[in-house]
C-alpha cells in the first residue's frame, strides 16, 4: 500500500542532508511510496532536484540571530540558537511543523537533524525515525556528549546548557498540550535511529550500542569531472568560497603540479576567471562523486561526514577544510585514521602549498586510505544499504499501532 513519508531537514548546510534524502526517497518511491521534502535550504534544490518528481516545501526554520552566546560545545548550546530559549517562539515553529504534518498526514517521518520537528511532533501518534549521519543522531545519554572529544568541557555548563534548553523546550510543549519531558535526550526518542555511517566514522566515538548502517551517499549525482591537460597528478576541490582561506587554498592549487578541478558553488564569474589557470578548471555543477572517487590522487573539502566516509572508503586522502564544530568532529576522525590532514579553523591559517604537497608526496595518508578502503571492501554497496532503510521504513509503516494520529492538532 502506498504510504506518504516526510523527509525534514532543519539544521546544517551542504549538499550532505539533501543527497541522503534523494537516495531514500528513489527507493521509496521505486516502492510506490510518496516522500516528500520538508527542507531548510532550498538555494540548490533546483540544480539537485530538477528532473526528480518529489514535491519539497520549505521547513519551518529559526531565522532569528541570538548574539551573546559563546560558541556551542554541544547538542543543548545549538538549540539554543533554534530557538529554545524563547518558549513563545518555539511555540510558534512547533505550530508551523504541526500544521504541515497535518496537511500532508505522512505515515512516517524521518528527522535529519530536525530537534523543533522532534519536539513539535512528540505526542502525535506518529511513526518516527531518526535517519542522517552520526551528528544528526546523538547518543541518548545524560548529558549528551560534546562536540570536542579531544578534550575536556566544563561539566557545569554542560549541565546547565542541558537544563536550560529543557525548561525551555518543555514550556513549548506545556503550550502544545502535551507532557513535558524529563531529560533533554528525551527529544531523541523515537521509532528508530539509524546512523548512516560506518562506526570508524561516527563522529561521537566512544557510542555504545549503536546499529550503523553505512553511508548511503548518492555518489552519481553531478556532472563528470574536466581535468586540465596539464599537471601529473589530479585534485578536486569542493570549497566555498566563504571560507576564511579560499584565496590562499585557490594560490597554492596553482603552484601544484596536478590537474585540479573545483566547485566552488556562488562563486562569482569574475573571481572564476582571475582563479582559473593552466592546471585548473571550475565547475559550476556539482561534481559525480563516482567520477572523483576513480579518477583523482587528493580531494580537498570542508569535511561532509557523508563525502568524507566515501572518499576514505574509496582509497583516497584528504585535507579537510572544517568551517564548525560538526566538521571538526568529523575531520578528527579522518586524522587519527592517518588518511588526511586538517586545517583547524580555530587556529592561524597553516602554509596551504606544504599540506598540498605533503599529501601528493608522502605515501603514508595514501597507505592509510587504502587501508580503510581494504576494511570496507566486503561492506555492503550503498545501493544494498539504501534498500534495507526502505525495508526498515515499511516494517514501522505496517507494525501494529502505526500511525493512529490524535486530533485534532494544536
Amino acid at each position: 500500500m502506498m504510504a506518504r513519508i516526510l523527509l525534514a531537514w532543519e539544521l546544517g548546510g551542504d549538499y550532505g542532508h539533501l543527497m541522503r534524502f534523494l537516495t531514500l526517497a528513489r527507493e521509496l518511491a521505486r516502492r510506490g511510496h510518496e516522500p516528500i521534502f520538508a527542507l531548510r535550504e532550498l538555494t540548490h534544490i533546483d540544480s539537485v532536484l530538477r528532473d526528480e518528481p518529489f514535491r519539497v516545501f520549505q521547513a519551518p526554520v529559526w531565522v532569528a540571530k541570538i548574539s551573546g552566546l559563546p560558541q556551542p560545545i554541544g547538542f543543548a548550546e545549538t538549540l539554543m540558537r533554534l530557538g529554545f530559549l524563547h518558549p513563545p517562539a518555539l511555540t510558534g515553529l512547533c505550530r508551523g511543523w504541526r500544521n504541515l504534518v497535518d496537511t500532508l498526514a505522512p505515515k512516517l517521518l524521518l528527522f535529519d537533524y530536525a530537534p523543533t520537528a522532534l519536539l513539535a511532533t512528540r505526542g502525535l501518534g506518529l511513526r518516527r525515525v531518526l535517519f542522517g549521519a552520526s551528528f544528526s543522531v546523538p547518543p541518548r545519554t545524560e548529558p549528551i556528549p560534546t562536540y570536542r572529544s579531544w578534550r575536556v568541557e566544563p561539566g557545569a555548563r554542560i549541565l546547565e546548557a542541558e537544563r536550560v534548553v529543557l525548561a525551555g523546550a518543555n514550556a513549548a510543549l506545556k503550550r502544545l498540550g502535551e507532557p513535558p519531558m524529563s531529560r533533554l535526550a528525551d527529544l531523541l526518542d523515537t521509532e528508530d535511529a539509524i546512523i548512516a555511517a560506518s562506526e570508524e566514522f561516527d563522529q561521537y566515538p566512544g557510542r555504545t550500542g549503536a546499529r550503523y548502517w553505512g553511508s548511503v551517499a548518492n555518489l552519481d549525482k553531478g556532472v563528470p569531472p574536466r581535468w586540465p591537460t596539464s599537471g601529473k597528478k589530479r585534485i578536486f576541490a569542493y570549497v566555498k568560497p566563504h571560507f576564511r582561506d579560499f584565496g590562499k587554498v585557490l594560490t597554492a592549487l596553482r603552484a601544484i603540479d596536478a590537474a585540479v578541478v573545483i566547485h566552488a558553488p556562488g562563486l562569482a564569474v569574475n573571481d572564476v576567471r582571475t582563479y582559473t589557470a593552466a592546471n585548473i578548471a571550475f565547475s559550476d555543477a556539482p561534481v559525480r562523486m563516482t567520477d572523483v572517487c576513480q579518477g583523482c590522487d587528493l580531494v580537498i573539502c570542508h569535511s561532509g561526514a557523508s563525502t568524507v566516509e566515501s572518499l576514505v572508503t574509496a582509497g583516497k586522502p584528504l585535507l579537510l577544510l572544517p568551517q564548525h564544530l560538526e566538521q571538526m568532529m568529523t575531520a578528527k576522525r579522518v586524522e587519527e585514521l592517518g588518511a588526511g590532514l586538517v586545517a583547524d579553523f580555530e587556529r592561524p591559517s597553516p602554509d596551504y602549498l606544504r599540506l598540498v604537497r605533503r599529501l601528493l608526496d608522502e605515501p603514508s595518508f595514501t597507505h592509510a586510505a587504502q587501508t580503510v578502503a581494504r576494511r570496507h571492501a566486503s561492506a555492503d554497496d550503498p545501493a544494498v544499504r539504501v534498500e534495507r532503510i526502505a525495508d526498515r521504513c515499511e516494517e514501522l509503516m505496517a507494525s501494529e499501532g502505526a500511525n493512529e494520529p490524535r486530533a485534532p492538532l494544536r
